[in-house]
């Protein structure tokens, strides 16, 4: 039976008219394509990579450690018991107490360094990215060597950093990219000479010219996300260091960089930190032949860990240098030993 529009009340006629509208949106709602979402939403940040930079200290492959390696020939020999340890970082650096020479004859003995630029594949198969070779060694095959050591280790992808050809390429400092992160490195010694401190070379970045490192870091800053400086410094056999490495120090960091690292001791010096970054005065022997004393067996290595550009934690790695001049991981009681020697109550350093 139709429905007389006419007989209904108002008030039916309007819920009618209510009912039939509710229906045609939802019908319009349901048959509607599902939309998209908006290009203009932003994308979830990616979580930026790890990346990780050991640091090593005095390597120095001639005198009794070259005879060993020259007897077994066998280059890898110093780096045997560390080779994981050494290969696992993103970057690894060391500073390399000895010019090269294409000189075949190891020396035995005295305190002219050379090392046989064959000895050169040890240090590539260890994953050594990166070698100070600013140091009081420097100039012991003379001048002109110092371009041999530098063309040399570049011909086997390993950078020198704090040498040059001359005075503006060893203050220019040297960049390695890793994981998207650019890492930038400069080294300085205190002496161009085995002297006690008082040559100067262009070819060598002088430790004792603050404001020039002072330029040279703020330079760096510019083209580099991570600036480490080291220092080859201070005095040997001891263990605090000198008022002059801690001014050193300081004003790197101010003037930009990121980390301060340091060698020449012989011994493992203390750790600081300033302005929230840290400073490793000396990191000791690495691989050295000074077995004469417990402390000069004993250094230090240091891998940085970097989420991004943010500086996370330094962990202490402790080695002993033992049979055949070779660094071995210490145990966990020489590494509390060690530890308390330099006043480090952990071997995690967080920032």
């Amino acid at each position: 039976m139709p429905i007389n529009i006419s007989s209904l009340d108002k008030k039916t006629v309007l819920f009618l008219l209510a009912l039939f509208g509710a229906g045609i949106f939802w019908f319009n709602q349901a048959s509607a394509p599902a939309a998209r979402p908006s290009s203009n939403l932003p994308l979830a940040a990616e979580t930026p990579r790890r990346t990780t930079v050991l640091l090593t200290g005095d390597i120095m492959l001639s005198r009794n450690v070259g005879a060993k390696i020259d007897a077994a020939n066998n280059p890898s020999l110093p780096f045997q018991n560390l080779q994981d340890n050494l290969q696992i970082a993103s970057l690894t650096f060391g500073n390399l107490e000895c010019p090269l020479s294409e000189n075949p004859n190891p020396l035995g003995e005295g305190l002219v360094f050379r090392c046989l630029a064959r000895f050169v594949t040890g240090l590539v198969t260890a994953g050594f990215d990166v070698l100070s070779t600013a140091n009081n060694h420097a100039l012991d095959q003379g001048e002109k060597n110092v371009d041999y050591t530098i063309d040399y280790l570049a011909s086997q992808n390993i950078l020198p950093v704090g040498t040059g050809h001359d005075f503006a390429e060893a203050h220019a400092g040297q960049i390695l990219p890793r994981n998207g992160i650019k890492f930038g490195f400069l080294s300085y010694s205190y002496t161009a000479l085995n002297d006690g401190g008082k040559s100067t070379n262009p070819k060598i970045a002088d430790f004792n010219d603050t404001p020039q490192m002072q330029k040279d870091v703020a330079a760096l800053r510019e083209r580099t996300d991570i600036v480490i400086v080291n220092m080859h410094a201070g005095i040997e056999y001891t263990r605090l260091p000198t008022p002059t490495q801690i001014k050193f120090a300081h004003a790197a960091i101010d003037a930009g960089a990121d980390v301060v690292v340091g060698e020449h001791s012989h011994w493992i010096q203390n750790i600081d930190t300033y302005q929230g970054k840290p400073v490793f005065y000396g990191l000791g022997n690495f691989v050295f032949d000074q077995s004469w004393s417990e402390e000069t067996k004993e250094g230090l290595t240091v891998k940085l860990n970097f989420q991004g550009k943010q500086l996370q934690s330094a962990d202490l790695l402790p080695v002993i240098i033992e049979n055949n001049f070779q660094p071995r991981p210490a145990t966990a009681k020489e590494t509390q030993a060690i530890l308390q020697k330099i006043s480090a109550t952990s071997t995690i350093i967080n920032f």
